[in-house]
């Protein structure tokens, strides 16, 4: 199969196929061939890929500690913990702290998947700032741990 023989229309996603003039005939967009068969070719990252990619980065610098800890806390905070920092800002109100840290662990890892899922680049920077962020909050979560 060759690449033109993949070509899709980028607004209305028709079949391009042997067509002799460069326009689609379904939604009368205009197109370039050769810049459409680039951009098709851009492969992206599997979705489960940048998945478990953005898991191991949020909560690898997590699992350095937490399984040689003997406070049960932990073991139960597990899930939101990518989300500690803010959480820790609100730390006399503890209800709220618990639904502020949820809150901020899915829009961190929902967004980064989003955006690693899109290009391989994105996964790899996605990846290093992710592993960054979850290692200041282990620090501070480990150090909270020790007061």
């Amino acid at each position: 199969m060759t690449a033109a023989a993949s070509l899709r229309c980028p607004k209305c996603r028709y079949d391009l196929t042997g067509l002799s003039e460069s326009r689609c005939p379904e939604c009368g967009t205009a197109f370039d061939p050769a810049a459409l068969a680039r951009q098709q070719s851009i492969r992206r990252p599997r979705w489960w890929i940048a998945l478990i990619a953005v898991l191991v980065c949020a909560y690898g610098p997590f699992a350095t500690w937490i399984p040689f800890q003997d406070h049960a806390v932990w073991w139960k905070l597990w899930p939101i913990l990518p989300g500690f920092f803010f959480g820790a800002l609100l730390h006399p109100r503890e209800p709220l702290e618990f639904i502020v840290m949820g809150a901020a662990t899915v829009l961190i890892l929902s967004g980064a998947w989003y955006l690693a899922a899109r290009r391989w680049w994105a996964l790899a920077l996605v990846s290093a700032l992710l592993l960054l962020w979850a290692s200041f909050n282990a620090l501070g979560a480990y150090s909270a741990m020790r007061m």
